[in-house]
This record gives C-alpha cells, sequence and structure tokens, in this order.
C-alpha cells in the first residue's frame, strides 16, 4: 500500500475558513496554526492538521500522535505516514511499511545552496538540464528529502553525502539500495517524490479539496 493525497490550501488563507477548520482540529494542531505570524504558514499548518486528521478517519487509526526526536510524526498503532508542504500545498503519504515523501515548488530552489545538496554527478546533472535546470534539481531534491525522510532522519544526514541520481537516456533515473523512489505527478510549478519499499507497491495519487466552510475534506 504507498496512497498519497494533494491538498490545495489556498482557500485557509480565508481567515473565516481558517477559524472554522481550528474547531476540527485537535487542540495541539490549533496551537502550533497560531503560532505562526504569517497567513501562509498558518493555512499550512491547518492543512498538514487536516490531512493527518482525514488519515486518521480514512484508516481507522485511534492512537495517538507523537514527534519523533527527528520531527518525524506517527500514530501509536497506526500506518507509517509522511506530510510536506510547499507554496499553496501540502501532502500526505500512507503506506503500511516506512514512507517519506516531499514536496517542493522549482522556483523556490536557490541555486547557491546546490553544491552543498547535491554529489559532484548530481550536479553534472543538473548543470547539464539547460533551461531545465532548476526543474532538475527541484525532482532531484525531492527524491533526496523523500529518501532521507522513509528513513526517519530528514536533515540529519547531510544530502550531499549520497547520491540518488543516476544519467539515463531520459535525462536521470533516481534510487537508492533497498528503496524506491517515485515521482508524483504534482500540481504545475511543483515537484513530489515519494519513498517507500519496493513491496509498497505503486502509489496511487488522490487530490482531495476542503469543503466550503473548511471543516473536511473531500
Amino acid at each position: 500500500m504507498l496512497d498519497c493525497y494533494f491538498l490545495d490550501i489556498s482557500p485557509l488563507l480565508n481567515g473565516g475558513i481558517l477559524v472554522n477548520s481550528l474547531t476540527v482540529l485537535p487542540k495541539d494542531r490549533t496551537m502550533n496554526v497560531l503560532s505562526y505570524g504569517s497567513p501562509g504558514d498558518r493555512a499550512r499548518s491547518a492543512g498538514s492538521g487536516m490531512l493527518i486528521e482525514y488519515v486518521r478517519n480514512e484508516y481507522g487509526v485511534k492512537g495517538r500522535l507523537k514527534v519523533d526526536r527527528f520531527g518525524k510524526p506517527s500514530f501509536s498503532g497506526g500506518p507509517p505516514f509522511s506530510i510536506a508542504r510547499s507554496g499553496s500545498y501540502t501532502i500526505i503519504a500512507v503506506s503500511d511499511e516506512p514512507v517519506g515523501v516531499d514536496l517542493a515548488r522549482a522556483s523556490s530552489l536557490d541555486a547557491g545552496t546546490f553544491p552543498f545538496m547535491f554529489t559532484g554527478e548530481e550536479l553534472s546533472i543538473i548543470n547539464g538540464s539547460g533551461r531545465w535546470r532548476r526543474v532538475a534539481a527541484c525532482r532531484m531534491w525531492t527524491g533526496k528529502e523523500s529518501y532521507l525522510k522513509a528513513l526517519g532522519k530528514n536533515l540529519s544526514l547531510d544530502p550531499g553525502s549520497f547520491e540518488i541520481a543516476k544519467p539515463h537516456r531520459s535525462g536521470f533515473v533516481m534510487e537508492r539500495p533497498g528503496w524506491k523512489i517515485h515521482e508524483l505527478k504534482a500540481p504545475k510549478g511543483y515537484c513530489a517524490s515519494v519513498c517507500a519499499s519496493p513491496t509498497a507497491g505503486t502509489p496511487s495519487v488522490k487530490n482531495l479539496f476542503l469543503s466550503d466552510d473548511g471543516m473536511s475534506l473531500f
């Protein structure tokens, strides 16, 4: 099982809809939302909370939500999941084994950080991508980040210390021993990847939407 759900959080930029969403979120998530100063950060936090509650209901999770020392959330007695957010979207991936997901906007990447994010061979692939250089970097970065999240390490492991991308006639492929990195069809301008065991199968992808009152997803 490898289920992925995108959510457009733009409606949560509306203050009234955001307030409504808080009424169906756990108290700790509500406090997290309100700790942010910018409307965008509040909307992304609320959207993440809505996705987590959607998974809790959809998969019949009874256990509490906990967060480890690397910041990775999980359910006590529930299926492993991973969550990411960027710009106007959040995404959650659910599996029956360790999983990692990442989402990024190509336009938000700083080319000055590429030498710290990628190996020499990966940089060669990126620099050889011409006008698609930033898109190649975005695709590669979400692949790396999804792998790190699947490991449960986030950025505690230097992303420039390991390689996931190999040259291919189509540009490049992403792989790590014992794992499968899938590129997902993301909203325009975004890149998304999910990483899980090869036995998890092919990911299913669904776009969710907020109800008009902001209190449920469908």
